[in-house]
């Protein structure tokens, strides 16, 4: 079975997304992190990390190893930038993982340095393999059609994404319809402590934080529509 966990935000322990440190006590995601692990349905899953939008930053990277470590994955990472590529290692060591997880950080930047080693391919491969893919807000963005920028991501789940929605201002939220309507193309918005669990087509959220809220957006009629998407009920992708 393919599965795809899209992550829309919240935070994690040990990694600060605003300083760039480790000053960070909350966890936000923890709900989630066990599903992602569970979906291996492995007792010791090789969890591969990939922090490319974040410039591979080691602090993430440590921080995200304590997570999965504790859950009982055998923690790796992957790193593309500043140093030789050997692409045959990299295959091997991507379709050889039970779990991908992709951080977030800078979404153009990532899929730019993807494109430049056809990572992106790779990943589409080990995705059709039956690899857990998991990312976070830019991790999140490429698993979609495109972002509410038209950044345009892996496309294995036709929609246009928009993660951290409950932090998204009006003016963005707007730019974010009108590309909705541009497209024609389904909307899907996380907020922060929401994921998209995406199998074989269908889809549900699921939530680490229990207030925390998720929608499909489309339009009928020139009119925009909003509808909240229920935690742990399967959706069809229309």
């Amino acid at each position: 079975m393919k599965k795809i966990v899209a992550i829309g935000g919240g935070e994690i322990s040990g990694w600060n997304f605003k300083t760039k440190d480790e000053n960070q006590e909350l966890y936000q995601t923890k709900a989630i992190d066990e599903e992602v692990f569970k979906l291996a349905n492995k007792s010791n899953p090789k969890f591969l990390f990939i922090g490319t939008a974040t410039r591979e930053n080691k602090t993430y990277y440590n921080a995200i190893r304590s997570i999965y470590e504790r859950l009982g994955c055998k923690v790796s990472l992957l790193e593309i930038l500043n140093k030789s590529i050997n692409i045959e290692e990299i295959k091997n060591t991507i379709l050889s993982s039970d779990i991908i997880y992709i951080g977030g950080g800078n979404t153009k930047f990532m899929l730019e340095e993807w494109q430049k080693i056809n990572l992106d391919k790779i990943l589409l491969e080990a995705y059709n393999k039956g690899i857990v893919i998991a990312g976070f807000s830019a991790g999140a963005y490429a698993c979609f059609s495109c972002n509410y920028e038209l950044i345009k991501g892996l496309d294995i789940i036709k929609a246009i994404s928009c993660v951290h929605y409950n932090e998204k201002s009006e003016e963005k939220k707007k730019k974010f319809y009108e590309a909705i309507k541009d497209t024609n193309i389904l909307g899907i918005a996380l907020e922060n402590g929401t994921a998209l669990e995406y199998l074989e087509g269908k889809y549900k959220i699921i939530k680490s934080i229990k207030d925390a809220k998720a929608y499909k957006i489309g339009y009928i009629k020139e009119e925009v529509i909003i509808e909240e998407l229920k935690e742990n009920i399967e959706y069809e992708l229309k």
